[in-house]
């Protein structure tokens, strides 16, 4: 009997396909108890509902990958890094004093503000910009504004 006669699915195959598949059946044919065991394993993994549920978890994977490489998303975390180098490049104090009084500043003046209903007047507006808070507030804006004109350093990413 041939191999095509004791194997009905080996008829129109070619003789390289039928040896490929004699060369998987001859594998299959020594692991049979490990394939019987993992076919088990699989069986039990379906019934206990916990093959769907990592089928499930799969598929929301491949589509939270898939959101995640977006070019729009990679910009983002691109920015978001580039930010926090140019942060940790500040000085510690500043920032530590921020964090300490800012909150109960907010806390103390947004009541105030919310409750405003009357626009600033010229002499306010004057008052506040004589005031050393302002100055030093605009004289900070100004050091970052200059130092965004001059040209990039040779080091540093062109744009």
């Amino acid at each position: 009997m041939s191999d095509a006669q004791a194997l009905p699915v080996l008829t129109g195959l070619s003789a390289e396909d039928r040896q490929a598949l004699e060369r998987v059946l001859r594998e299959v044919a020594r692991r049979a108890g490990a394939i019987e065991q993992a076919v088990r394993v699989v069986g039990r993994l379906a019934d206990s509902g916990l093959l769907a549920a990592g089928e499930a978890v799969l598929e929301e994977f491949d589509e939270a990958f898939s959101a995640s490489t977006r070019p729009e998303l990679m910009t983002m975390v691109a920015n978001l890094m580039m930010l926090l180098g140019a942060v940790g490049q500040i000085a510690y104090g500043p920032f530590f004093t921020a964090a300490m009084k800012v909150p109960a500043a907010v806390n103390a003046a947004y009541p105030q503000a919310v409750a405003r209903r009357e626009p600033l007047r010229l002499r306010e507006v004057l008052a506040l910009m004589r005031s050393p808070e302002v100055a030093g507030l605009l004289q900070l804006l100004m050091a970052v504004l200059r130092a965004m004109r001059e040209p990039a350093a040779e080091t540093g990413p062109r744009h």
